[in-house]
């Protein structure tokens, strides 16, 4: 017994010891048949035990890394690029029979249209940056420095008395006419360079997640730990809601409800029918106000939720976190986090107290944040309350909180802290927070709602269908034109 645990000793510590090696054979317009034996040097080729060494060593797969070569389309750029996976197989001779291992997974999945249709399904995606900035040293070797996302094929039988082995890997073309993601996720003439990774450099690798908190819709899911089937987005996997707040509540102020405007994003990630985990991003669009605020989303589950967020603030247009971030909160019976404090501070233009408010102001980027929640225990998709929740502004300069018509104060030092009062307009019916479609525009400072936009007045004093849609009609010379394919980067 002894000597088999020796033996078992020895196997895993030759497994974790054997090089990662760079694979000849690429994929090239969007296929790639790769031969697992010729290695891009001849001296690094694999033998069918080194696999099997590989393979028992990352728990019955086979890992790849891929190294993302894409030309920029939709919202592609150097430090983010992707691609979809149609399908993939590991195919396995021996002895002439073949073997076929088509289960397989990558880090991220997104929700993208094939090529001639417009329903958006779930497929994997492989995400990463276009070349290499990453250093080789410092522990990095010339995987870990050139190479981007993973690929595990599941492999379930023994490969040690392979003859052949091969790897044939299919990129789906996306409906690019439908603009991001699939713009994005498409693939290009470009080639795909794949390695065969040892766990270390997988979870290097893994780790480090390049291109990835800049995609569309994986922001933050590469720090779910909870096992996701699929995710389910609001308002959609491509837009964003857009809040915008009046912060003089329970005054009216000059009522141009610029103060605070935020797009955000929500994603839960589902299980069968059950949520395991949350996901959202957002950025801050512009700030018009002299005074102070926290800004938080509450997201008002109908069953008790705990476990720990991990909260993210880069800085505009960046990778980079502020101090402070990533930032842990944890939760207690109800998701609201606090995801924006001190933005007087976040977001600001040298000599003025707004930012992308001011008719001569050149628009600038805001702060993004991200946050991913796994839930202690899972809850049903039915405890889901009605988008888009509760997202909620805390004045500093006056302790009061103001939300959504319908909503009640959360924090209990407040100034408004136990009011029952869910209205938040005031005795003319006027609202202090309004949730739009992503391409609404905030109006100018100094600007009255109802001056850039006519039909609000209509709308506020009799709420009918025949002015429901009077955000789409800005008027020229009101609001500030900041659009979301500027502010969303």
């Amino acid at each position: 017994m002894k000597l088999f645990y020796l033996f078992i000793a020895l196997y895993c510590s030759a497994a974790f010891s054997l090089d990662s090696v760079k694979l000849k054979d690429t994929i090239k317009q969007g296929y790639g048949y790769i031969d697992l034996f010729r290695a891009q040097q001849s001296k690094n080729n694999l033998t069918a035990s080194d696999l099997e060494f590989l393979r028992v060593s990352s728990s019955g797969n086979l890992v790849f890394a891929v190294d993302i070569n894409e030309a920029a389309n939709g919202t592609e750029k150097a430090s983010t690029q992707g691609v979809t996976v149609d399908s993939v197989s590991l195919i396995i001779v021996r002895q002439g029979i073949e073997s076929r291992y088509s289960q397989f997974s990558t880090p991220t999945s997104s929700l993208v249209a094939r090529i001639g249709e417009t329903t958006r399904e779930f497929h994997y995606t492989l995400i990463g940056e276009t070349g290499s900035s990453r250093i080789t040293g410092s522990g990095l070797n010339d995987i870990t420095a050139a190479f981007d996302s993973l690929l595990t094929v599941e492999v379930p039988d023994s490969i040690e008395n392979a003859d052949e082995a091969y790897l044939e890997v299919r990129l789906m073309q996306t409906n690019t006419s439908l603009g991001d993601p699939e713009a994005f996720y498409d693939y290009t003439a470009g080639f795909e360079d794949l390695a065969l990774v040892n766990p270390s450099d997988a979870q290097f690798l893994a780790d480090l997640s390049p291109g990835v908190d800049e995609a569309p819709l994986v922001v933050a899911q590469s720090q779910v730990t909870n096992p996701v089937d699929a995710w389910v987005y609001y308002p959609s996997s491509t837009s964003y809601y857009v809040v915008a707040y009046e912060d003089q509540y329970p005054n009216r102020g000059d009522y141009d409800f610029n103060d605070l405007v935020v797009g955000y994003r929500v994603g839960f990630g589902m299980t069968d029918t059950q949520v395991t985990s949350v996901i959202g991003v957002g950025y801050m669009i512009a700030r018009g106000a002299s005074a102070n605020h926290n800004w938080h989303l509450h997201i008002p589950f109908s069953e008790q939720v705990s476990g720990n967020a991990l909260v993210n603030l880069f800085k505009p247009d960046s990778t980079e976190q502020i101090d402070g971030y990533p930032q842990l909160q944890s939760i207690e019976n109800r998701l609201n986090l606090k995801l924006y404090e001190n933005t007087k501070h976040l977001m600001k233009v040298e000599g003025s107290d707004f930012a992308n408010t001011l008719a001569s102001q050149t628009p600038v980027k805001g702060h993004k944040f991200s946050f991913s929640f796994d839930l202690d225990n899972p809850i049903s998709f039915s405890a889901i309350p009605a988008a888009p929740y509760d997202p909620y502004l805390h004045v500093l300069t006056t302790g009061y909180e103001i939300h959504l018509s319908g909503h009640l104060p959360q924090l209990s030092h407040s100034t408004n802290s136990g009011d029952v009062s869910t209205d938040f307009k005031d005795q003319a019916g006027y609202p202090y927070a309004l949730v739009f479609p992503d391409q609404w525009l905030p109006p100018l400072e100094y600007t009255d709602l109802g001056d850039a936009y006519d039909n609000f007045v209509d709308y506020t004093m009799h709420s009918t269908q025949e002015y429901e849609t009077w955000y789409k009609n800005p008027k020229q010379g009101k609001t500030k034109s900041i659009s979301s394919a500027f502010w969303k980067w």
